[in-house]
């Protein structure tokens, strides 16, 4: 029998995420492909701009589906501090952190390309994962999900909103780092419907861990910069101190202001 390889990626992490030879971050889901995938095939014209697209990603980002037992035994879990803490409030994403720290990126699934990416497209973490590789692939991962979205915007339409908000902030020249220059908690350019549109769009889909999901893209939108700004902020402050407390709770309070300002909107 044939073992997936999101099966055998699944099998090694435990929480911190898994590589691909000593520098290559793995992005996977075990997700099954959406119903909608038939109603993809059938659109000839849709099928064939998506397989283009996939094309032009595997430029940048490899996605390997067809893993030899030599390539299965490059793959290998990424460490956690051993200090986890158990509460949802401080257990951050650890798998999220070598995302933005590693400079290589990868996608495994299954059957081919196109399946692989609209497989990973459906979760919000794994957006982010890709969120952290360079700009040209958060570009073209922009298109194949704009195009997923035509068909399918239930399972698209987060994916479009995060790596669009993604690649904005990192091409805009008028993007203004409040947490690098003033106060993070002041009044930024974000407008409360921003905010709430965020907020529903990571937390009316499924996804493991939705408390940090929710922090780190409020976060991001309210302080008008990228998502993997934020991710490299938060793995900055537990880097040599992983049980620490103090860069958690800066977060958690300044999220909690930002769901403050939304109101009863989130009630």
């Amino acid at each position: 029998m044939v073992i997936p390889n999101d099966t055998i990626c699944a099998a090694l992490d435990y929480g911190g995420g898994v590589c691909f030879g000593p520098q290559t971050f793995v992005i996977y889901s075990c997700a099954p492909l959406p119903e909608s995938f038939q109603l993809l095939k059938k659109n000839i014209a849709l099928y064939v701009q998506l397989t283009t697209s996939a094309s032009l990603i595997c430029e940048t980002l490899p996605v390997h589906v067809d893993l030899k037992p030599p390539a299965v035994a490059q793959l290998a879990a990424l460490p956690v501090p051993p200090a986890r803490m158990v509460n949802t409030i401080y257990h951050v994403p650890w798998f999220l952190f070598p995302a933005a720290t590693l400079e290589k990126h990868c996608v495994i699934g299954n059957g081919s390309a196109v399946k692989s990416l609209l497989v990973i497209l459906q979760r919000p973490w794994c957006v982010l994962e890709v969120c952290c590789c360079d700009i040209e692939t958060v570009a073209a991962m922009r298109e194949f999900a704009q195009l997923a979205a035509q068909v399918d915007p239930n399972n698209y339409d987060t994916a479009v909103r995060l790596l669009s908000h993604e690649h904005r902030m990192r091409t805009s020249p008028l993007t203004a780092d409040i947490s690098r220059s003033g106060d993070p908690y002041a009044s930024s350019r974000c407008s409360v419907k921003a905010l709430r549109d965020i907020y529903a769009a990571t937390t009316l889909t499924y996804s493991y861990n939705r408390f940090w999901l929710t922090l780190i893209c409020s976060c991001a939108v309210h302080l008008d910069v990228p998502f993997s700004e934020v991710v490299r902020r938060i793995c900055d402050g537990l880097r040599d101190r992983p049980e620490a407390t103090d860069s958690r709770l800066y977060w958690i309070c300044l999220y909690k202001v930002l769901l403050r300002k939304i109101g009863d909107w989130v009630t």
